[in-house]
């Protein structure tokens, strides 16, 4: 702050004008001083207590007076020197607290400050005097003149040598003058003034004797206000330096009090040191200073406190660390400049010093300086004990390394090891070991890349930088894992700073393949002599196969993407290698040399997978893979699918993938030698992986190892060959394809990927058109010419033309499904077509000679060729029809030319299939199913695509042994891979896409051909499945289509009703499909088209009457009628009384040759005659006649049941007539006798058909209810006839049956009169009265089951009437 002096500037004012008034102004100033000198003294022997205050008031207005006055110099001359004098020879005698001596002593010492008042200053002045207000040592505020504020101060030119032997004497002297000392440096030595007017200006020699004595005060008496002084004061680096020269810190503890002082004054002042050159004598003083502290020979020679001297030494490390990190770059500018130099031939002396002065063999001392201390070497230096002086150490060896590193490189695997030993004892809290950890990477960013770049020239290796370091780290036992795991990271991101992106992934690619060696060799464990081989190899096994994220995996994911591809290349190669000398048995396979010196051999990688790191036989020659032990072999095994896997791991990342689709120029250079490498490792390791298990010499965990490999290098290829840029991978295939020197497998393994990767490709993608372009190469593939069959090698050589052609195939129809745009309309759609065009053309062409030469083979008497090549061609086969299936697909109506090339060999080639497989084991129809699958699949694509240009191949469709085959329908049709399914798809989709016109004629001809035999076959069933391919049809057309193809369908209908098959069952399933297909067709006619259709079918049956004694045709024809109109009437309902109407006469006449032929005798009396009857029962000759019975009693059921629904008018339609002629028929045939070779249709199983006879399965209804029985027919018939008028005939008709002599008439009659009171109900119950007294008798018949009826009907009347019949039946 200012103050404007007023009132207090009167003495100095007056003084001055006295003085200046005076004749003799040198007299009033000399006798002004010497008063103030005498008052101030007593006579010689102290000083006045109340004269010093009148002198210091006295001698401040002399200073104010200004120069021109009195000058500083008169004044410091006249009474300061001597007053300053007499202040130390009275020491600290005079430490009184008198603020009048205090004054004294302030104002004398100020005058040491050189600052003069050049002008007197008057009390009018206004504020024109600049004056400081500061501390003084009486407690209270003391001026001070700001120099350079105003022109009215300055300080003195020279500087007096009596002053700095004042300041001198006041720090030297013993004791120190406390207070004396305190005020010169409070009011002198700290003020700037003093410091830039005066210090600054000094010799050398005085400023060196100020820091020295400053130095002193602090080191030896332990005065902290001198230690700060010293810190403010503007030393040069020479002359703190010349402060530690006098220094022994390792005999004295003062020194290094003093040394720590100097540490903190360099530090101080770190950005302005000066010169390299002198930074550099700084630095090696320190480092003098450090050994000193650092050597055993003198450690017995300390005394006082250890710790002082590890804390000295922690100093000078941190001051040298803040010197040559802070002045890094200048360091290194000047050492590139000195190397320019001697590069140009401008300078031809050696390089004698690395930077700035100081000798390489200086630097290289003070390396391994720096490793003693962190304790990499057994020398006298004492290793540090703290976790931050060994982080220091670190850091500035990783200065001197990026300074001077061909000085430091021999000292910098020592300190790597030493770094690994730290690693692994460092204690403490988690803050301190993460600052430990990041330390020793700085460290390691620094010294790892001067190593790999000038160990060349120690002759040093980068093997045994990983050798020892990597193999300190991975094999340690007490090693952190988190600690483990930063020490590699940060080895690697130093390895990153190589200067070449070659050498920094040859690096790393040793680095990884070295630590998965050193983790192979850990799997090596120790076994006790309880332990067999047996166990071991079990743990090695489980090793392979546990597939962890091992710290070599880990490593790789953390490298930077475009390096982790570029290594992975060299793991490749690595593992190629490994595999040949395991294959090859011979130690010198594994040898792989590589121009670069950051690339170790694989035998060194070998080398630590077999003996470890610690081993010092470290180039020994390798024996050969049999002669490992079996450890060793596990080792080797597991290093090499470690090296797979980690490929695997790394291609299959995002960012791997990411990188390799976006890269160009060296990077698609690299991804494309990766992917051949990847390649031909795969193709080796397949072969190897055959020859071994063919020769048998594999144990189980080797056995494992060749699966686990070949499954790594597959998985590498597909993650790879999905990731390639197009153009890059196209172009790499093409030149697979076309070179006559790649390997067959090779050749198909490309073809493989390549289908695979178009796979992912849009249409619509600017990549399909490139795709495009590989089309005709693999046309090319698809026509390669077999070579012909001599012998075995022959043999072979067509096998692999074979599967060759099948990879192309299989790569055209991809190419089809994922090129083919989806509209025809575009451009690109013509360049698809201009592309597989041609390739249909090949593989129609190669179609053709597949089929006839599996025609071929089919006719020879012998089956079986000598050269077993049936199952290759088959699969061909298999594949150009799949091929064509695409293509037919994608291609539509362009394949129109190519059809009869299509059809016509698929269609000879099934009927072909067909036969053989028909004729032969089931072994081979597991062969011929596939054969059939692709025939099938691709004419559902044909007749998908091109239903409307099948009219000509129809024939042969349906042809014998073609799509109708029973062959084709055999198992079910669940499963995508069913044969029948996909023979059920053919069939839909020919019948709903080809037009109906064309497609019914082509059926009923080959229904004609199928049922025109009359023995019994295959041909039926075959029937059976155009039948239902005609249903399919007929439900998929419209009323409309289907009018002109009327005639045609029935022709084939009446075709199959009419065929005779002997075994009931398949005649039951011929009516049953022929039903459906008439069914569907009449679903689909109105009401009046129905019934001009049902009377033809009628005429076609023929008279019932004038056929009576004619052939079995007829009978065949009236039972197919009844079995139809059966199935329409349970269909139709009422729709179909009409229809029945016009033949109801025709209904009379069967039942009434029924009855003719039944019920012979029946009405006889009861005698002889009878008994007759009941000996010849089961006797008929006439039993072909009965045929059309049943579906007849079924076909009326259906139809009274209809009727009763409706209201019953037809039933009692002309006066009750068609009622009392169908009660007539049916009551006698509740009395009839049914001969035991009358074919009965009911759900019986075979054993119950035994025990039911055959009356009571057609009268009574046992196992019948669904096929028609007399009971059921006079049930609906009651139902439909609704009153009971009508009920009474009906009822005498079952109560005659009730009493019948013959059980099972009376069986037949009571379970026909409980199944009408069931039916009818309440109402029925006026006619129970007339029942009762039958059922009287009947509820003690011998018969249990008559009984049981009888009573359950009585059981029926008493809940319907609500009261008991026990008195009505007494």
């Amino acid at each position: 702050s200012s103050l404007l002096v007023d009132g207090s500037n009167a003495l100095p004012h007056l003084l001055s004008q006295i003085i200046l008034a005076s004749d003799a102004p040198g007299s009033v100033r000399e006798f002004l001083i010497e008063k103030c000198k005498e008052c101030a003294l007593i006579g010689g022997a102290g000083f006045s207590i109340s004269g010093s205050r009148a002198a210091a008031v006295v001698l401040s207005a002399l200073e104010k007076c200004g120069e021109s006055v009195i000058s500083l110099q008169k004044r410091w001359d006249g009474a300061g020197k001597n007053l300053f004098e007499k202040f130390l020879s009275v020491g600290n005698d005079c430490e009184s607290d008198d603020i009048g001596l205090s004054k004294l002593r302030d104002c004398v010492v100020l005058m040491l400050k050189g600052v003069k008042v050049n002008q007197a200053q008057p009390g009018d002045s206004g504020p024109n005097i600049q004056i400081s207000i500061g501390p003084s040592q009486t407690g209270s505020r003391m001026r001070s003149y700001s120099v350079g504020a105003s022109d009215d101060f300055s300080v003195m030119d020279s500087y007096p040598d009596e002053m700095t032997k004042a300041i001198l004497d006041t720090f030297t002297m013993k004791p120190l003058p406390y207070k004396l000392s305190r005020s010169v440096i409070d009011l002198v030595l700290t003020r700037q003034s003093w410091i830039e007017g005066v210090f600054t200006k000094l010799d050398t020699k005085t400023r060196q004797s100020i820091a020295s004595a400053l130095l002193s005060l602090r080191a030896e008496q332990d005065h902290d206000f001198a230690g700060s002084t010293l810190f403010g004061l503007p030393l040069t680096t020479d002359e703190l330096t010349h402060l530690l020269k006098h220094l022994h810190p390792a005999k004295s503890e003062s020194d290094q009090v003093a040394v720590s002082v100097i540490t903190d004054c360099v530090r101080g002042r770190i950005d302005s040191l000066g010169k390299p050159s002198d930074i550099s004598k700084l630095s090696s003083k320190l480092f003098d200073q450090l050994v000193s502290l650092s050597t055993f020979d003198d450690f017995s020679a300390i005394s006082g406190d250890l710790g002082g001297r590890d804390y000295t030494r922690v100093i000078i490390l941190q001051t040298l660390y803040a010197i040559h990190d802070n002045y890094k770059a200048e360091l290194a500018r000047s050492l590139c400049e000195e190397e320019s130099q001697q590069n140009s031939g401008g300078s031809k002396r050696s390089r004698s010093s690395s930077w700035s002065g100081i000798s390489d063999k200086t630097v290289s001392l003070q390396a391994s300086v720096l490793v003693g201390l962190l304790g990499g070497k057994a020398s006298s230096i004492q290793p540090l004990s703290s976790g931050r002086g060994r982080a220091l150490s670190l850091g500035l060896l990783a200065c001197l390394c990026e300074q001077a590193p061909s000085a430091v490189v021999s000292s910098l695997l020592p300190a790597l090891m030493s770094l690994a030993e730290v690693s692994s004892t460092t204690e403490g809290d988690e803050s301190e070991k993460k600052s430990s950890t990041a330390a020793i990477g700085e460290a390691l960013h620094a010294i790892v890349p001067a190593y790999c770049i000038h160990a060349h020239s120690a002759n040093l290796s980068f093997f045994t930088l990983l050798k020892d370091f990597v193999g300190r780290i991975v094999t340690k036992e007490r090693q952190c894992e988190k600690t483990r795991h930063s020490l590699l990271d940060h080895f690697l991101q130093a390895l990153r700073q190589l200067p070449t992106k070659q050498d920094s992934s040859d690096a790393a690619a040793s680095l990884i393949a070295c630590v998965m060696a050193l983790e192979s060799y850990n799997i090596q464990l120790p076994r006790t002599d309880d332990d067999n081989d047996d166990s071991t190899m079990t743990n090695s096994n489980s090793a392979l196969k546990k597939n962890e994220a091992s710290e070599s995996i880990r490593l790789l994911a953390n490298a930077p993407t475009p390096m982790r591809i570029a290594v992975s290349l060299s793991l490749l190669q690595y593992a190629e290698k490994l595999m040949s000398s395991i294959c090859s048995q011979s130690a010198n396979s594994v040898e792989l040399h590589s121009g670069s010196k950051l690339k170790v051999n694989i035998s060194e990688v070998a080398l630590l997978a077999l003996v470890g790191p610690n081993s010092d036989e470290e180039r020994k020659q390798l024996t050969s893979y049999s002669e490992y032990t079996g450890d060793q072999k596990r080792s080797i095994l597991y290093l090499t699918v470690s090296l797979l896997q980690t490929v695997r791991d790394a291609t299959s990342t995002p960012s791997a993938k990411k990188l390799v689709r976006k890269s160009q120029g060296n990077d698609v250079d690299l991804c494309l030698r990766l992917w051949q490498e990847l390649m031909q490792t795969h193709v080796n390791a397949l072969r190897a992986h055959s020859k071994l298990i063919a020769n048998d010499v594999l144990e189980d965990f080797e056995k494992r190892f060749w699966v686990a490999a070949t499954t790594a290098t597959s998985a590498c290829l597909e993650n790879l060959q999905n990731i390639l840029p197009v153009p890059h991978f196209l172009a790499s295939v093409s030149s697979t394809l076309s070179e006559d020197s790649v390997d067959d497998y090779i050749r198909k393994k490309t073809i493989r990927l390549l289908s695979e990767r178009v796979a992912e490709v849009n249409s619509d993608s600017p990549e399909a058109l490139l795709f495009l372009e590989a089309v005709p190469e693999l046309v090319s593939q698809v026509c390669v010419a077999r070579p012909k069959i001599t012998d075995e090698t022959s043999l072979v050589s067509y096998r692999r033309a074979i599967v060759m052609q099948q990879g192309a195939l299989i790569a055209i129809e991809s190419f089809a499904r994922s090129l083919y745009p989806p509209t025809d309309d575009s451009k690109l759609a013509k360049k698809a077509s201009d592309a597989f065009i041609p390739a249909l053309t090949s593989v129609t062409r190669l179609l053709g000679e597949g089929a006839s030469s599996w025609i071929d083979s089919n006719s020879d008497d012998n089956n079986n060729s000598s050269y077993d090549v049936r199952d290759v061609e088959c699969q061909l086969f298999s594949s150009a029809a799949l091929c064509i299936y695409r293509l037919v697909t994608v291609l539509k109506a362009r394949c129109i030319p190519h059809l009869p090339s299509i059809v016509t060999p698929l269609l000879a080639a099934l009927k072909s299939i067909n036969i053989f497989i028909g004729s032969t084991t089931d072994q081979a129809d597991t062969t011929g199913k596939f054969l059939q699958l692709s025939i099938l699949r691709t004419l559902s694509a044909v007749a998908e695509t091109l239903p409307q240009f099948l009219l000509p191949y129809l024939p042969l469709i349906f042809s014998k042994n073609a799509l109708a085959s029973i062959v084709l329908r055999r198992g079910t049709a669940e499963g995508e891979n069913s044969v029948r399914a996909a023979t059920d798809e053919v069939s839909e989709v020919l019948a709903t896409r080809t037009p109906i016109r064309q497609l019914v004629p082509a059926l009923s001809q080959a229904l004609g051909r199928n049922l025109s035999q009359n023995e019994e076959g295959s041909s039926w069933e075959e029937a059976t499945s155009i039948l239902a391919i005609m249903k399919i049809a007929v439900e998929s057309s419209q009323r409309s289509e289907l009018t002109p193809v009327i005639g045609k369908i029935f022709n084939g209908l009446v075709t199959s009703y009419a065929y005779e098959l002997k075994k009931a069952d398949n005649r039951e399933e011929l009516l049953s499909n022929t039903n459906k297909c008439l069914l569907a067709l009449v679903m689909k006619l109105s009401e009046a088209q129905l019934r001009p259709l049902y009377a033809r079918l009628r005429e076609w049956r023929g008279d019932i009457k004038n056929d009576k004694d004619s052939s079995s045709s007829s009978h065949v024809r009236r039972s197919a009628f009844w079995n139809l109109s059966a199935e329409l009437s349970k269909s139709l309902r009422s729709i179909f009384l009409p229809c029945l109407t016009s033949v109801i006469s025709d209904v009379f006449d069967e039942l009434e040759i029924a009855v003719s032929i039944l019920c012979k005798g029946s009405k006889t009396k009861v005698g002889s005659k009878r008994r007759k009857l009941e000996e010849s029962e089961g006797e008929d000759d006439d039993v072909d006649q009965l045929r059309p019975l049943q579906p007849l009693l079924l076909c009326l059921e259906l139809a009274l049941k209809a009727d009763a629904h409706e209201g019953g008018d037809w039933t009692r339609g002309d006066d009750n007539q068609r009622y009392n002629m169908l009660l007539n028929h049916l009551g006698k045939l509740l009395l009839s006798q049914i001969p035991s070779n009358m074919d009965v249709k009911s759900d019986l199983a075979p054993s119950e058909k035994q025990s039911a006879s055959k009356f009571q399965q057609i009268v009574q209804g046992v196992g019948t209810l669904e096929h028609g029985n007399v009971v059921g027919c006079l049930t609906s018939l009651a139902a439909a006839a609704g009153n009971e008028q009508l009920w009474k005939p009906l009822n005498f008709a079952v109560l005659e049956a009730c009493g019948h002599k013959r059980s099972e008439v009376r069986k037949a009659g009571i379970s026909c009169l409980l199944s009408i009171i069931e039916t009818i109900g309440e109402e029925y119950m006026v006619l129970l009265p007339e029942c009762l007294p039958v059922l009287s008798e009947l509820l003690e018949d011998g018969d249990e089951e008559v009984a049981g009826m009888a009573k359950e009907c009585v059981r029926q009347g008493e809940e319907l009437l609500g009261e008991s019949l026990e008195e009505s039946l007494r």
